[in-house]
């Protein structure tokens, strides 16, 4: 049998936690149409995929996936390792998603994320910008260096495969790119039943306008002022008031025109062109495939 092994490889901030539950979602369908999928955790990522690779070997799945925004952020010759001991044929599947839209997400995120961020959106942005300006960096900042990430997935010997962020199709774009690599059709996964979001879920997104809000709140948390269940629930009303927010004004930009300008030109620096040969590519095709090792 010739096995497939897909690595859904995020990045961060580019819809990883929906296709996640989607894929929960629709767990059996999945396996019934012999796809095996796992959500690798970052805190035990090398364990936990030589352990699901480890027991998938005593079965008969045609297709083993897992998936992780952190694929991209550790050594691919670690990766590779665990993978060689899995006898397969490797692929990676990465969303690309403008570095406007990246940013502040990410940012909002860490402001109700564990990290409990004080520092304003622009030092947060001046970091950024600073750490992804080499492409042949080290693995900090890569948060969309889409020519990186490309090379590290090859360097761990997958054949990569790209799709653009879009919201409103990503279900659909996934399944699409996974019947191209397996032949295998998975029309339910678009219309997965996913739970609404509720709490602080990753799928749940802070505005601007709160996020000075988000970070007193932080500040009086870090300072043993505010207690931790205290924290959380002020977050919680925060992201209530975000959703009402986007629901008066939902195409309101998070950037000011200057950092729009900013994150654009840094696109263009380092990603304009990989990304610009993905679309060519991707002319009458839903993904846009690379070679592997």
């Amino acid at each position: 049998m010739n096995r497939q092994l897909i690595l859904h490889c995020g990045p961060m901030k580019t819809g990883s936690t929906a296709i996640q539950d989607a894929l929960h979602s629709c767990q059996d369908t999945l396996l019934s149409r012999g796809i095996s999928a796992h959500h690798i955790l970052a805190r035990s990522l090398h364990q936990q995929m030589d352990q699901v690779l480890r027991q998938e070997r005593d079965t008969n799945h045609p297709v083993v996936l897992l998936s992780s925004e952190f694929f991209g952020q550790v050594s691919p010759q670690s990766i590779r390792r665990i993978l060689e001991r899995f006898p397969a044929d490797r692929h990676a599947i990465l969303v690309s998603r403008p570095l406007r839209e990246i940013y502040p997400s990410l940012y909002l995120q860490n402001l109700k994320g564990s990290s409990r961020r004080i520092t304003s959106f622009r030092t947060f942005l001046n970091k950024q910008l600073s750490l992804d300006r080499d492409p042949n960096g080290g693995l900090r900042g890569q948060v969309m260096n889409a020519p990186v990430l490309d090379a590290r997935l090859r360097s761990a010997g997958c054949h990569t495969h790209w799709i653009s962020y879009d919201r409103k199709v990503l279900l659909k774009q996934f399944a699409q790119t996974l019947h191209t690599i397996t032949d295998i059709d998975v029309p339910g996964l678009n219309q997965a039943l996913i739970a609404p979001a509720v709490g602080l879920s990753p799928r749940r997104s802070l505005r601007m306008e709160l996020a000075g809000v988000a970070r007193l709140i932080n500040q009086l948390n870090r300072r043993g002022l505010l207690a931790d269940r205290f924290r959380e629930k002020l977050l919680v009303i925060c992201l209530d008031v975000s959703d009402q927010l986007r629901r008066i004004h939902p195409k309101q930009s998070q950037l000011s025109a200057l950092d729009r300008l900013r994150c654009d030109q840094l696109d263009q620096e380092i990603n304009h062109a990989f990304l610009a040969a993905l679309e060519r590519a991707r002319s009458g095709h839903p993904v846009f495939r690379s070679g592997g090792n």
